[in-house]
Formats: structure tokens, C-alpha cells, sequence
């Protein structure tokens, strides 16, 4: 007879046998062999020119800065106005006394209204000179002290009323306006101070437009033209300008081009801050053109997810330079009319399978590529078209 010990170790045994045969035969049906699959939007990759680009560090400044000076002297009676403030063109910034000024102007138009008189009566007299003379009845020396002495008092008169209208000028000029629509920097006056000719009162700036300025190497200037669209972000704003302007004097020593960029300041930009610009850096060149949301960072390298037979590739790309809503890259392995996947890619791995559907953005980008290739024939450096 068996042992008990021998009974129960084939009692074991014949359990485990049972369990590794029918048991993973029955729980490997459901177990998953992947993850399950994602759903992805998916767009066409495609052939066209486009520039090659590089991205730039720039200042964005105000389009104007004014030291608003009084133009003439007097102490600060009222200051209407603070730091940061906005201004509209007229307003009221400093008044300053005037009551001495204003007894003169009362003076001097007493003294021009008192000449007028004497003029008028002067000229009375003179009327009757004359009848005398024709008549032989005055001496002609006579008549000529009278002709003068209206002469005389004319200028006179004319004299007064040049000094009664600089008088009233310079009691407009005690009341220090804004010269624009502007935001005010710094307050530079208090009350009661006396503010001399030519001394600043406030510094404003006119910010409903602003400029960036950018330091861009000498050989990249011949790429960039005047009146270009230019693309960049501000603390992660996109923002969109134009090439205002190249400035005509470069640094001597580092041997960049000051480029000013022009555009509107919707998003309150303040001067100082540091604004990111891409410009192009050459000629334009063929590449692969696909959306830029098909372009992602993974893994630290720039890759982009193309899609074949329901499966999700991962694959390394360079950037050639971006054109609105598109991206030119270069990448092994990805070819003309390729999907790659716009949506749905950043939680993506190589290998996995997909479930996709075409993104309305296809669409777009062809009607993108078909506007950029009538741009092109006004300016051939810039745009997209479809390669023959």
C-alpha cells in the first residue's frame, strides 16, 4: 500500500498538470497581447518647397517714447495724472499758475484797446488834414506829422496785438496736454514744484503698436525682405508682424543686422519684454510637408507618427522650417502621400495599433497650399507649392 505522504504528493501533482494545461489554455484566451487601439486623426503628408528657418531672440519695444516737456516756466498747481495710467490725446496732465501772466494779458489788451482809439481819432483828424490841404489852407508839413502819426500808431496797435496773442498762447502753454494716446511710464512732477522751461514732466508711449527688435547674423539678411509676414510667440502668445523695416547699421562686433518688426499690440505687450521670432535663414528647397501637429518632442528627439496597415510608426524628423499651419521636415522612411497621425499622437508608442479617421485639416492644408502658391507668384522666396 501507498504511503500517506506518496497519496498526497500525486494529489498535488495531478492538480498542477490539471491547472497548467486547461488553465492557461482558458485564461490565454482573454489575456491581451498590446495595448488596445488608439484612435488617432490622420492627415496626408505631402511634397513642396519651403524656406528653411531658425528662430530668433528679440526685444519688443514701443513704437513712441515722450519726454513731455513744459514749454515755458511756472510752478505745478495741479498734476492730473500717474504712473501706468492711460491718457487720451488732449488730456490734461499739468496745469501750472498762471495768475501772474493772466494780469499782464488784461494790461496789454487795456493798452491795445486804448491805442485803437487814439488810432481812430487819429485818422479822423487826418481826414480833415486833408480837405485843408486841397484847399491850400494848411501847410503840407502839417498834414504829413498827422499822416505819420497814424502811421505810427497803427504799428503800434499791430505791435500790442502780437503781445496779447503771445500772452494768451503762453497761458495755453501752463496747461500741459497729452500729445497722443499714450500710457504713461513715469511721473516726473509733483505739486508745487516749479517746473522750468524744457523741463520733463512725464515720459509717455504710444503702445498701440509695438516693435521688435531682432539681432539676426549678416548672412542670414538677404533672406529677409521687407514687408514679410513674420511668425513668433510672446510668454507662449503667438504673434504675427511684419518686417518694418532693416535697420541700416550693424554691430561691429558681433556682426548682426538689427531687424524691426512691426505689429499690433492686441496683447498688452510692455517694452523690455522677450519676444521669439522665426525668420528664414535660406533659399527655399523641397521637403515633406505635413501639419504641424503631426510634429511632436518624444523621447527627446522631434518625431513624427506615421500610420501603415493600422499600425502606428514612430519615426526621428528634422525640421526645415515652418509655412502657417504646416511644417517642412525631412525623415527616413516617410514618403509622399503617407498618413501621419495629426491627433491623438502624444500618448502613442512605435508598434501600436490604431484605429484612424482623416482630419478636417487635410482639407485645410490643401486649400492652405493652393492660397500660398498664388502668394508665391507676388513674391517667390515665401510660400508652398505643390511639387510637379
Amino acid at each position: 500500500m501507498l504511503s500517506r505522504f506518496t497519496l498526497t504528493f500525486l494529489y498535488l501533482l495531478i492538480v498542477w498538470v490539471y491547472v497548467s494545461i486547461f488553465g492557461s489554455f482558458l485564461w490565454g484566451q482573454d489575456k491581451p497581447k498590446g495595448p488596445p487601439p488608439a484612435n488617432v486623426s490622420v492627415a496626408e503628408a505631402t511634397k513642396g518647397l519651403v524656406s528653411p528657418q531658425a528662430e530668433f531672440i528679440g526685444t519688443v519695444f514701443y513704437q513712441e517714447v515722450s519726454d513731455v516737456a513744459s514749454e515755458i516756466n511756472g510752478g505745478a498747481e495741479v498734476v492730473k495724472f500717474e504712473e501706468g495710467q492711460r491718457v487720451k490725446k488732449g488730456q490734461v496732465l499739468v496745469k501750472l499758475g498762471s495768475d501772474i501772466l493772466r494780469k499782464s494779458l488784461q494790461a496789454t489788451i487795456s493798452t491795445y484797446e486804448q491805442v485803437l482809439s487814439e488810432l481812430e481819432i487819429a485818422k479822423i483828424e487826418l481826414k480833415r488834414k486833408e480837405k485843408l490841404l486841397k484847399k491850400k489852407s494848411i501847410a503840407e508839413q502839417t498834414y504829413d506829422q498827422d499822416r505819420f502819426r497814424v502811421i505810427g500808431l497803427e504799428k503800434r496797435a499791430a505791435s500790442l496785438k502780437a503781445q496779447v496773442e503771445r500772452i494768451e498762447i503762453e497761458l495755453k502753454k501752463k496747461i500741459i496736454r497729452a500729445p497722443y494716446h499714450a500710457i504713461v511710464i513715469k511721473r516726473l512732477v509733483d505739486r508745487g514744484e516749479w517746473i522750468s522751461e524744457g523741463k520733463s514732466v512725464a515720459i509717455l508711449a504710444k503702445d498701440d503698436v509695438v516693435d521688435i527688435v531682432v539681432e539676426v547674423p549678416e548672412r542670414f539678411i538677404p533672406f529677409v525682405k521687407k514687408g514679410m509676414q513674420v511668425n513668433g510667440t510672446v510668454n507662449s502668445n503667438a504673434i504675427k508682424g511684419n518686417v518694418f523695416t532693416i535697420i541700416p547699421r550693424g554691430d561691429i562686433i558681433t556682426r548682426t543686422i538689427p531687424i524691426k518688426i512691426r505689429l499690433p499690440n492686441s496683447l498688452s505687450l510692455i517694452e523690455g519684454m522677450s519676444a521669439k521670432v522665426t525668420l528664414p535663414t535660406g533659399n527655399p528647397k523641397k521637403a515633406l510637408i505635413v501639419p504641424r501637429d503631426a510634429v511632436i518632442s518624444m523621447f527627446g528627439q522631434t518625431v513624427v507618427f506615421s500610420v501603415n496597415e493600422s499600425k502606428a510608426g514612430m519615426r526621428p524628423v528634422k525640421i526645415i522650417g515652418y509655412e502657417g499651419l504646416n511644417a517642412g521636415i525631412e525623415a527616413n522612411g516617410l514618403e509622399e502621400g503617407m498618413l501621419v497621425v495629426v491627433d491623438g499622437n502624444e500618448r502613442l508608442r512605435d508598434g501600436q495599433a490604431v484605429v484612424f479617421k482623416e482630419s478636417e485639416n487635410r482639407d485645410l492644408m490643401s486649400e492652405d497650399r493652393g492660397q500660398k502658391s498664388e502668394d508665391r507668384g507676388k513674391n517667390s522666396e515665401f510660400g508652398r507649392r505643390k511639387a510637379e
